[in-house]
């Protein structure tokens, strides 16, 4: 086994003499100098690469070098100056064209573009030093690429070198540190129930019902228009709430012009009928619109002029079927008839929910309502409504097929109008629209379902030839 490494030619084999790096000693290096290998430095008077003239051609001269002589200085200042360039308004289009800054060659003395293409060739090449003096010389500045920094303010000490260093240092951006996201307020958790909350004032939401039905009942023994005051009464104060809980949420409704609406469609329904209705809706949305557009209102015209019109049809246009129940014969029994039916729906959700409700019905829009409640509920209108309209009050026109079926349209219609309530307190994170009933929130929390169950009654009677 030869001791020679994978790398080293044969010993055979002749060694190329010009590669590698051979170290020589004192006399090795003397002798090669004595022989002439080695070429002399050049001493100090002699011209080196690179080295400018010392005195430039007599008949040429630079374009520009300062300082010039007297006689000079007034022939440069006698030169022609390029007019600056004009430049468009800053409000008109853009021409896109690029002025031209360069003088015009043709426009220079004779002779002057010469002498500059005669000085180009003088220009300063790479210098080659090689010794500690040759940093000295006058020519080497660095004022130009450092800040401010000049030779003489940097050779020769530790504090220039530092100085030097750090005025090429690149600059680190100091970033902002990033701000903290805060939190959301955490939501109400409220307890399944088949009702509208398990957190209900049981006793107060009792009594406060007792004392609605009786002051219905009394306005109703007065006949008409006792009924219609009590009808628009609840509808002004159902659109103000709604209109202030959308205040508070952020948008920014037409509140006056939706309340004056919500008003004249009841009061055109009763006076008028239907076509009272269809008047009355036109010149809403003609109103809104104006109302943004003539700037009473001027954030967000699209998006404010939406939830007005969504809080004229849904108060408004929706409580207005009670007064079209009014205007036919037995109107008032009509509208006791659909009252009770909701009541008794309500009622009965509540109950049955809270005994076997578990079984969300809707978890993502009101997670208190549940399955067993529902259908608690629906049970509770259609037995409660005979019981009540026929076996009880034996209230005209009402007669067993009638309260059945009013109790199945009611069954459908008010869980979706609670729903639908539900799903827009949602959205504007808030519990109740008001807090004017005590036990129940506001009074478009207690009439919710009874607005979706209106329009559907009414047209349940036409059906059935009730009206």
């Amino acid at each position: 086994m030869s001791d020679r490494f994978w790398d080293e030619p044969p010993e055979d084999e002749p060694k190329d003499k010009t590669e590698g790096v051979r170290i020589i000693g004192a006399e090795e290096a003397a002798e090669a100098m004595g022989r002439g290998d080695v070429a002399q430095r050049r001493g100090e008077g002699e011209v080196r690469f690179g080295d400018r003239p010392a005195t430039p051609p007599e008949d040429q001269r630079p374009a520009i070098r300062f300082p010039l002589p007297a006689d000079e200085a007034d022939s440069l200042t006698s030169r022609p100056r390029p007019a600056p360039p004009a430049m468009p308004h800053w409000a008109d289009p853009p021409t896109g064209e690029v002025p031209r800054a360069l003088v015009d060659p043709d426009d220079e003395p004779a002779g002057q573009a010469d002498d500059l293409d005669a000085w180009s060739g003088f220009a300063a090449a790479p210098r080659w030093r090689d010794a500690a003096a040759d940093w000295e010389d006058a020519d080497f500045g660095v004022g130009s690429l450092g800040r401010g920094v000049t030779p003489s303010s940097t050779a020769g000490t530790a504090e220039a070198d530092e100085e030097l260093f750090a005025s090429f240092a690149p600059e680190v951006p100091v970033e902002a540190p990033p701000r903290r996201r805060q939190a959301a307020p955490p939501q109400p958790r409220r307890r399944v129930t088949g009702g509208t909350g398990g957190g209900r004032d049981l006793p107060a939401a009792v009594i406060t019902g007792i004392g609605l039905a009786a002051v219905a009942l009394l306005l109703f023994a007065i006949g008409n228009p006792a009924p219609m005051i009590l009808v628009t009464g609840l509808l002004l104060f159902c659109a103000a709430e709604l209109f202030g809980s959308l205040q508070r949420g952020g948008y920014q409704p037409a509140t006056l012009l939706g309340l004056v609406a919500t008003g004249g469609l009841a009061l055109a329904a009763y006076w008028r009928g239907e076509p009272g209705v269809t008047l009355v809706l036109a010149l809403s949305l003609i109103f809104t619109l104006l109302w943004y557009l003539v700037g009473v209102t001027r954030s967000n015209p699209l998006m404010n002029a939406g939830v007005t019109v969504l809080g004229i049809g849904m108060i408004g246009l929706l409580g207005s079927y009670a007064a079209l129940i009014l205007r036919v014969p037995n109107g008032i029994g009509l509208l006791i008839g659909v009252i009770v039916a909701v009541v008794a729906n309500d009622v009965g959700a509540y109950v049955t929910g809270q005994q076997f409700g578990h079984s969300q019905l809707a978890p993502t829009i009101s997670p208190g309502k549940t399955i067993e409640g529902t259908i608690g509920g629906a049970v509770a209108s259609v037995v409660l409504s005979w019981l009540v309209l026929v076996v009880a009050l034996g209230l005209t026109p009402w007669d067993t097929g009638s309260a059945i079926a009013l109790g199945l349209v009611v069954a459908v219609a008010a869980p979706l109008g609670d729903l639908c309530e539900s799903m827009l307190k949602r959205d504007l994170g808030v519990k109740d629209m008001g807090s004017v009933l005590p036990g129940h929130g506001g009074l478009y929390d207690r009439f919710d379902a009874l607005l979706f169950a209106l329009p559907a009654a009414f047209y349940l009677f036409r059906l059935l030839n009730l009206t």
